[in-house]
């Protein structure tokens, strides 16, 4: 979008950024050349040092610039505040995009009844679900808690991710809020379809490197994740859309019947680990493996 928009665009697009201004400029790059529906372009810069807060004044629609690195979850909900299309897109810096890709995203939309979230495929994320070599030719629901979509680019109607608040900022830095957003829209009735047809280049965890002891952040978080879902009812979820309250708290139930047997297969693998050190002296056990931080 380059003129103003006499009524509200399609699509809001928001690029999160911290640091890694040359990974920014190439998406930023390709979401210019290969978004094909009516758009504003919002880039929300979370302090960073390296000419990137400069880059989002210059070639954003909307510029958000924060004084500090607010986290994921906050520094979204900053460029949310802002956004005026009907559909937005949350977009990690580290991406790249195909042509025609928007317009076979939201017209997911229109064909799928009740989708809270799109989710493009993507080259490489910390979770293999929505993984793919190649583009595909399906579009897929997701078993609700169960088939955990990667958070790399969440599209999402405008209406339904406001009406349940943005992104949950209680999650520290990055990691989890992608899995607490997917349970917080199954809960709620909607469904999340993979589009295969849509597949992002994904860099994969080029700012989570930069933080501090990132797998410490990631089993804080997802022990953050399980422990919250593990408590029903979630009094803090307001209740969107034309879900009724009996339906709601069933769902509830299931998320948490979720929680619980996830849980359970992550101490399976500790004990697994700690087992298979105890077998082979002198062997160091191997690190845990967060798979379901699937952001990244």
């Amino acid at each position: 979008m380059t003129e103003n928009h006499p009524e509200p665009p399609d699509l809001s697009l928001i690029v999160l950024s911290w640091e890694n201004l040359a990974l920014t400029t190439a998406c930023v790059d390709s979401l210019r050349r290969n978004t094909d529906v009516d758009y504003e372009l919002i880039v929300v810069d979370n302090g960073s040092t390296d000419g990137s807060r400069e880059f989002a004044r210059d070639v954003a629609d909307i510029a958000v610039t924060n004084a500090d690195n607010l986290g994921f979850a906050a520094g979204m909900n900053s460029g949310l505040r802002v956004a005026s299309g009907r559909y937005v897109a949350f977009i990690n810096n580290d991406t790249r995009f195909p042509s025609a890709w928007a317009s076979q995203v939201l017209e997911t939309f229109e064909i799928h009844e009740d989708v809270g979230i799109v989710a493009p495929a993507v080259t490489a994320a910390g979770n293999p679900v929505t993984v793919r070599d190649a583009p595909g030719r399906d579009r897929i629901a997701l078993t609700p808690f169960g088939e955990l979509p990667s958070g790399v680019v969440y599209v999402m109607p405008a209406e339904l991710i406001n009406g349940l608040g943005g992104w949950n900022e209680d999650y520290q830095t990055a990691s989890a809020e992608d899995l607490d957003l997917a349970f917080t829209v199954w809960a709620h009735g909607y469904s999340i379809v993979l589009d295969e047809r849509v597949l992002i280049e994904h860099e994969s965890q080029a700012s989570v490197r930069k933080l501090p002891d990132p797998k410490a952040l990631y089993r804080e978080n997802l022990e953050q994740f399980l422990d919250r879902w593990e408590s029903t009812p979630l009094g803090s979820t307001p209740l969107v859309g034309s879900i009724d309250p009996e339906t709601f708290k069933a769902n509830q139930e299931h998320a948490r019947t979720a929680v619980i047997w996830i849980r359970r297969m992550l101490e399976a693998r500790e004990e697994a680990r700690e087992s298979a050190a105890r077998l082979e002296p002198g062997s160091k056990p191997k690190k845990r493996r967060y798979w379901l931080i699937s952001r990244t």
